[in-house]
């Protein structure tokens, strides 16, 4: 396979500036969420945690658009049926309007009555609340209809414009932040507005960059194109299972811990959610560059070529997550107390078992994806889909005799571990990809690089030094060293080191 290598080439300098792009990107988000919680106080975070809970229950329409959207465009690239491609964005965006009128509807319906009749929401500011619902929903809106112009940027692999309108937002929101420290009118009303106001910004942006920049995107009306339309339409209505299920899952157990402990439960998991938000985009740059490759091999039945990329991604993905999850298991105390003022109770707590929750979760991102591009996915979605919603009713349970706050994420990892294994036996089923390979090539050796670490600097913390500089160090290096002993081999480390040699050279 001739382009093998230039399309591998492609991936590592397409992560590499997703990577610098993300870093940057993770390192606003982090001080944004503390100059946030410090400008709004617990109370008032809690309460935007708790409201774009209810948003981001009717997100899932999104998330299930833009997973459409990711597959067919790449699909049509792959294919090289450039006539096909202009029919799908066209189709994708009549979608992304039709849809985001109806998300808005449901939300102002059923998100009002939720909001005055179930959230536990100080009376005083329930009508603060009431205006940030609105702009939450406007926000939202203008997101989806922002999905098929993200999507087909990614599809013709032109990261270095996603990048640099990443970048753009993630400046725009430090803005936001900054302002809030000005602000004479009341800041959780002023925040809600100006997240809507970057929103439309950076939606105006992709417009621009598409329609300049792709032919496929000039000139498009809304239209339907009867077969296309109920062939994506189908894909998304069996995607919103899974995607639905993971939203109303998470977003569920938010509620829940509303419920029964308040909002203060809530900041603490809002604070998780900022750190799991920031790692995840930092580590999940390698899937967004390997994802176009991997559904373009699907689009050629290449299977010693996808088969490759799922065993190679499981493995980089699942290193890529760890280099930054165990210093922050290792440093999670020190590490809160110095980006917030304020530390809420159980954020410590929340952080680390999440960092367990997202190295489960890595292993299964390509499996996610070659299951997506075969198109199959009516059965996975329904099984997978439905193991997931599991969630609800037994943290509910555990809630209801007195289970603590982390029973949320507990439950979440432990089904995550079911569903890794649905995906492989899907993946068995319509690629031919062994079980038992996976486990052996990435599953095992990859849990073999976190444990071996982990356990040594547990040993470090607790008999050497907690000093936070020194066990960050240690742990950035004993993770690297890990990874670079036990989690390559001979042929990867000899590639790495004639790349380094060549740039250093250069």
């Amino acid at each position: 396979m001739p382009d093998n290598s230039s399309s591998n080439k492609r991936i590592a300098k397409n992560t590499l500036l997703l990577y610098l792009r993300s870093l940057f990107l993770m390192l606003i988000s982090l001080y944004t969420s503390r100059v946030i919680l410090q400008s709004l106080g617990v109370e008032d975070y809690g309460i935007y945690n708790v409201i774009g809970g209810v948003v981001a229950m009717f997100s899932m329409l999104s998330s299930t658009m833009a997973s459409a959207s990711q597959r067919y465009i790449t699909y049509a690239i792959g294919d090289n049926n450039f006539t096909k491609l202009r029919r799908v964005f066209t189709t994708s965006i009549t979608l992304h309007v039709v849809i985001g009128i109806i998300v808005v509807l449901l939300i102002e319906i059923f998100g009002t009555w939720f909001l005055y009749n179930k959230l536990n929401i100080p009376q005083n500011r329930i009508n603060i609340a009431f205006w940030v619902l609105q702009f939450s929903i406007a926000t939202l809106f203008v997101n989806i209809i922002a999905v098929p112009f993200i999507s087909i940027i990614i599809a013709y692999e032109k990261m270095s414009a996603f990048a640099y309108i990443s970048i753009l937002e993630g400046i725009l929101k430090l803005l936001i932040a900054l302002l809030l420290f000005i602000s004479p009118i009341d800041k959780l009303l002023l925040y809600s507005a100006l997240m809507f106001g970057s929103a439309f910004v950076i939606l105006f942006i992709y417009t621009l960059y598409c329609t300049k920049h792709m032919s496929e995107t000039k000139k498009i009306k809304l239209q339907v194109e009867k077969g296309l339309f109920h062939e994506m339409f189908s894909f998304m209505g069996w995607n919103l299972i899974g995607n639905g299920s993971l939203i109303l899952r998470n977003q569920g157990i938010d509620i829940l811990l509303n419920l029964f402990f308040g909002v203060t439960i809530n900041a603490a998991k809002g604070i998780c959610n900022q750190v799991q938000t920031a790692i995840y985009q930092l580590v999940s740059n390698f899937n967004t560059a390997l994802n176009p490759q991997l559904t373009k091999a699907v689009a050629k039945h290449d299977i010693e070529r996808i088969h490759f990329l799922i065993i190679q991604g499981g493995r980089f993905s699942f290193f890529l997550l760890c280099i930054f999850a165990i210093p922050i298991i290792i440093t999670a105390p020190q590490l809160l107390s110095i980006w917030l003022v304020e530390v809420p109770p159980y954020s410590v707590a929340f952080v680390r078992w999440t960092m367990i929750y997202l190295l489960f979760d890595s292993l299964s991102r390509c499996l996610i994806t070659s299951i997506l591009s075969y198109g199959k996915i009516k059965t996975y979605e329904i099984v997978v889909g439905g193991t997931k919603l599991l969630a609800l009713p037994m943290a509910y349970v555990w809630l209801r005799i007195g289970g603590s706050p982390l029973v949320g994420i507990w439950v979440n990892i432990i089904l995550e571990v079911a569903c890794l294994y649905l995906r492989l036996f899907f993946n068995q089923r319509y690629i031919r990809l062994e079980i038992s390979l996976y486990i052996r090539n990435v599953i095992l050796i990859c849990w073999l690089v976190f444990l071996i670490p982990w356990g040594l600097l547990f040993l470090v913390r607790h008999y050497l030094t907690d000093n936070f500089i020194l066990l960050l160090f240690i742990s950035f290096f004993i993770t690297a060293l890990s990874i670079w002993v036990l989690g390559i081999n001979k042929c990867e480390r000899k590639i790495i080191i004639m790349k380094a040699y060549s740039m250093i050279s250069k």
